[in-house]
């Protein structure tokens, strides 16, 4: 068996072992982005033209330069009121597609949903060859592998920790308390605790650890949460050194979210890096 078909393998396992319901995907991004392109015609529209009453007839102002050669700043004739436009999102990443690569380029990732339960969307530029789509990029280095994932995650794992495992529903509503509960991983062992830190320069709490690759066959994956892209589980491919995972727990819009960073133990620090360089990219979708 190759890699490839290791990798597809895996992938394609991992989404048959979710069967945590979550929240409605699709009521999140199709209601959410209703929501928002309306707001945004409204906002664009309210500020490209101001209606003026004069001597009884209507008059369309401008609000640009008035200075520009040929120009009174008052439309005399019947003119097209402009459509704005609104800014083309990028592709939405695909969940489990274990058996196709990705191509280099930005992707929209489904992160949750906000406080105000408005969907919470991050987009990642992915660099270079090796990506591969699971509910989250997975890059593969030879036979190292390693990922990066952002999410709300809406339980976490328990039990053994395995894929298909019992989970906790009960996940902290606090930075604080999410960490702790990061730390608290089934099996994992503590390599930096908790403590302050920064990630896509907004505060963060910051921990590492290091969880085991013994996931039996049927759970083949080690799980850290599920999430509404479906299980975050790590451990892919045959290597059997443990899985080293970074996380920061950060605040937005009200949620506590998580980037995570994993790679294989012992892994290429090109590998490592280019993990870190997606991360560093995710810029998060506006709710406003």
């Amino acid at each position: 068996m190759t890699l490839g078909d290791e990798l597809r393998s895996a992938l394609n396992q991992e989404a048959d072992m979710q069967v945590t319901p979550g929240p409605d995907v699709q009521r999140l991004i199709v209601g959410g982005r209703t929501r928002r392109r309306r707001r945004t015609i409204t906002r664009v529209g309210g500020a490209a033209l101001a209606v003026a009453l004069i001597g009884g007839g209507v008059y369309a102002v401008t609000q640009g330069d008035r200075t520009a050669k040929g120009s009174t700043g008052i439309a005399h004739e019947q003119t097209a009121t402009p459509v704005p436009s609104v800014d083309q999102a990028p592709p939405a990443l695909a969940g489990n597609m274990g058996s196709e690569d990705l191509e280099p380029g930005t992707y929209r990732v489904l992160v949750g949903s906000d406080a105000q339960g408005e969907p919470l969307e991050a987009d990642v530029t992915l660099a270079g060859d090796g990506w591969w789509s699971g509910n989250f990029p997975v890059l593969v280095d030879g036979e190292a592998f390693g990922g990066l994932g952002v999410y709300r995650p809406y339980a976490l794992s328990a039990g053994s920790g395995c894929v298909g495992g019992p989970v906790n529903g009960a996940v902290a509503g606090s930075s604080e308390g999410l960490a702790r509960q990061l730390a608290e991983l089934p099996r994992s062992t503590v390599l930096q605790a908790v403590a302050p830190s920064q990630v896509l320069g907004r505060s963060a709490l910051h921990l590492r650890l290091r969880v085991p690759r013994d996931c039996t066959e049927g759970e083949a994956h080690y799980l850290i949460a599920e999430t509404a892209r479906g299980s975050r589980g790590v451990t892919y491919g045959l290597v059997p050194a443990p899985v080293v995972i970074d996380f920061w727990v950060v605040d937005i819009g009200g949620a506590q979210v998580v980037i995570d960073r994993w790679h294989d133990q012992g892994a290429s620090a090109t590998l490592v890096d280019r993990i870190a360089l997606a991360s560093e990219s995710i810029t998060f979708a506006s709710t406003d």
